[in-house]
């Protein structure tokens, strides 16, 4: 497997009369859209985008998408498709995780966008979304050749996967979006003891399947996929004036655990207000952090793991690649 940026504008132009494909994941938190160039033997990513303000900006208290949300994806999904079309693009392939897939009224939501845009979105299980997942971040570096656990921490749901250099081994989705939580536990800003601590036995009480797998196989490194993680390096970044260990690979880096246990501390004891004046993340993000940070303490302390590795590639990046076999397989590029 090949796989090329753009480098200079004549590859650009070049790429105007080639066959591009166009991936989009539809998340709880962002929607996130991914545009390539592929051939048989090739694929050059063009652009990735993160889309927040369509989605569901509070905690989800019932997962039913309002008229109002729903008007604001299709508004999003409409200038994604006109943007797609001015670039080119033909083949689209859009799919749906936890939101959609526990929404009563999905239907009608992915209805209206086909009918605003033709793009027919599929619902995807979590297992599938897991699956893809570690796809996607096995494009893009080498895996450990002992075990590992992949976590990427979503708005709606948790997926873990445990996998060896080979393959996944064990694969689970827990309905631990950081959305959902934040709809069952009050929590103060900044959080207190005695609300770490209900989280705590909450989150190793629901995890309770992904330790009886991790005491089975002993994953050695903890690979983290998700916005969760990569808005704990800005954190780190911010408060610290520098960054954690960097790799030969741009998308990905490295935190130890006693680096994640510092900055955890910190954002414990920080108020949002604080963190919003020196970092442009939105308010509902930086507010859901201690949740995800106390998520991943408790995977890191259960799993008696050393370091997390944080990769930008996620879904998007393993349903691109999944859909450029398919393309190939039936001889469509």
């Amino acid at each position: 497997m090949v796989c090329h940026t753009i480098k200079t504008i004549e590859q650009l132009f070049n790429f105007n009369n080639m066959s591009k494909l166009a991936v989009i994941d539809l998340g709880t938190n962002v929607i996130n859209v991914l545009v390539g160039v592929v051939d048989q033997e090739t694929y050059t990513i063009l652009y990735e985008e993160k889309i927040t303000r369509a989605m569901v900006q509070h905690p989800l208290y019932g997962m039913h998408i309002s008229l109002e949300e729903q008007n604001n994806i299709v508004a999003t999904l409409v200038a994604i498709k006109r943007k797609l079309d001015i670039d080119g693009v033909r083949c689209i392939v859009a799919k749906a995780t936890s939101l959609l897939r526990d929404a009563p009224n999905a239907a009608e939501v992915i209805e209206a966008i086909r009918l605003e845009t033709d793009i027919q979105v599929e619902v995807i299980s979590g297992i599938e979304e897991a699956t893809l997942i570690y796809h996607g971040i096995n494009s893009c570096f080498t895996l450990t050749d002992a075990h590992g656990l992949i976590i990427d921490i979503g708005g709606g749901s948790v997926e873990s996967i445990i996998f060896n250099h080979f393959e996944p081994l064990w694969e689970r989705s827990f309905e631990l979006g950081i959305r959902r939580v934040a709809a069952q536990f009050a929590y103060s800003d900044p959080i207190t003891p005695p609300q770490v601590a209900l989280l705590e036995n909450y989150y190793r009480t629901a995890l309770a399947p992904l330790f009886v797998a991790t005491k089975r196989y002993r994953p050695s490194q903890l690979i983290g996929s998700s916005g969760a993680f990569r808005t704990l390096l800005m954190l780190y970044k911010c408060h610290y004036n520098f960054l954690p260990i960097q790799t030969k690979n741009s998308s990905i880096k490295r935190v130890s655990a006693e680096q994640f246990f510092n900055i955890y501390h910190v954002i414990q004891t920080t108020p949002v207000h604080i963190w919003q004046k020196q970092l442009a993340i939105e308010p509902v993000f930086l507010k859901l952090i201690p949740l995800s940070a106390i998520l991943i303490k408790v995977i890191l302390t259960t799993c008696k793991l050393q370091e997390i590795i944080i990769s930008d590639t996620s879904l998007r990046t393993g349903l691109f690649i999944r859909e450029w076999g398919r393309l190939k397989q039936e001889k469509l590029i």
